[in-house]
């Protein structure tokens, strides 16, 4: 199975429960791909239990290599008050 991972960020305006400005936060976003079996569907589970959200809807592919499909699903999270640094791991957002 791969792995790969992509990371996007961009800054946005954190807000309280009333709407209020907090701070600036930073959206991460990875993509998280593997073949279409119960691996990959509990490393979407893990990332949504580690506070990821899913971002837009699965994808399929079939790889014609391995002759098995391939599965991908986008999930963000938003990271409070850290500037982006691209030598640090999403784990330590």
């Amino acid at each position: 199975m791969t792995f790969r991972l992509s990371v996007r960020t961009a800054e946005i305006n954190c807000g309280d429960v009333f709407g209020r400005a907090t701070g600036t936060c930073m959206l991460i976003y990875r993509f998280l791909t593997g073949a279409d079996d119960a691996a990959f569907c509990h490393k979407v589970t893990k990332a949504l239990s580690e506070g990821w959200q899913l971002h837009g809807s699965p994808s399929y592919a079939y790889d014609a290599s391995t002759q098995t499909m391939k599965a991908g699903q986008a999930v963000t999270r938003v990271a409070r008050d850290q500037p982006y640094d691209p030598d640090k791991k999403l784990v330590d957002f």
